[in-house]
């Protein structure tokens, strides 16, 4: 039986609808992939609704279809511990709930992703990971598509990254470089293995923190580093070559898996890549998600 979806991955500068099937085992097929050139900064601003309708005609082409949707937001605060093992993802939502209240100042103005994280001591705990990040306009945003369909999933592209772990051999390492954060991830098999977050104020910090991270880190220099994010431009890619001596590409979808048509579509920019992995994993883990219009 053949199961498919929307998925909608939006970054600060531009978005990407993807429309997902799959007809069985491992086999996916794409039957629509759209860039739009806009991005959270814009849907934040006084063109907000406009775009947001922009967006609207384009998920309509697939009207029936559930929606899967994760937002770049403008920075994460991390938070690693420990739950009692095999906790469901709602048990989860509510130990983060509470864990929030003690985290930080305002926590209704935060959503939370919760991830695998490290390796686990012992079969009572599992070690997560909880990235807190600011509500809106991600809460805006998820809430104006739930009036029209049933959103599936809704957070940032940490978990659908992740999830694209799973179908490597070699570690996965990701440096995420935007105007307010850079972020590291190394994951194996849907863990994170390692994890570095740090706040920037300007490029010049930008620079002197990536470098720092990464020849800190010596897991970097063991297989390819993956660059996303707006500041991981021509500039900073040169710079980190120089540095470090490290092999770079660009985010991008193992090749291991077996996508038939994709050369239909324009696949290759991040915020494509954010929304096929969404896909792939939200077509995996269909009915662990309850999120927003159950």
């Amino acid at each position: 039986m053949s199961r498919s979806l929307i998925a909608c991955a939006i970054d600060q500068r531009e978005c990407a609808v993807v429309c997902m099937k799959k007809s069985g085992g491992s086999h996916y097929c794409l039957d629509g992939c759209k860039i739009l050139p806009f991005g959270l900064d814009d849907l934040a601003s006084a063109k907000g609704t406009r775009l947001l309708k922009k967006l609207d005609s384009q998920l309509n082409l697939w009207p029936d279809e559930e929606l899967a949707l994760c937002l770049g937001p403008k920075n994460y605060l991390p938070l690693p511990l420990s739950f009692p093992a095999n906790t469901s993802m709602e048990r989860c939502r509510e130990y983060s709930r509470i864990e929030a209240q003690h985290f930080l100042n305002q926590p209704e103005k935060y959503d939370c992703d919760c991830v695998g994280y490290g390796i686990n001591q012992n079969e009572l705990h599992e070690k997560k990971m909880l990235l807190f990040y600011p509500a809106e306009p991600v809460r805006r945003v998820s809430e104006h598509f739930a009036a029209s369909r049933r959103i599936i999933f809704s957070g940032t592209p940490q978990s659908p990254l992740l999830y694209l772990s799973n179908f490597t051999a070699e570690r996965q390492i990701i440096l995420e470089i935007e105007s307010n954060y850079l972020l590291l991830t190394a994951s194996k098999e849907g863990r994170i293995e390692q994890f570095s977050c740090r706040e920037v104020k300007n490029r010049k910090e930008s620079e002197y923190f990536t470098i720092k991270t990464l020849v800190e880190n010596p897991l970097c220099g063991e297989t390819e580093l993956q660059l996303t994010g707006s500041l991981a431009d021509k500039a900073m890619t040169k710079l980190i070559k120089k540095e470090t001596s490290m092999t770079l590409k660009p985010l991008s979808i193992p090749s291991s898996l077996s996508i038939s048509n994709p050369e239909k579509f324009p696949i290759s920019s991040a915020v494509t890549v954010k929304a096929v992995s969404l896909a792939l994993m939200t077509l995996h883990e269909q009915k662990r998600f309850t999120h927003f219009s159950d």
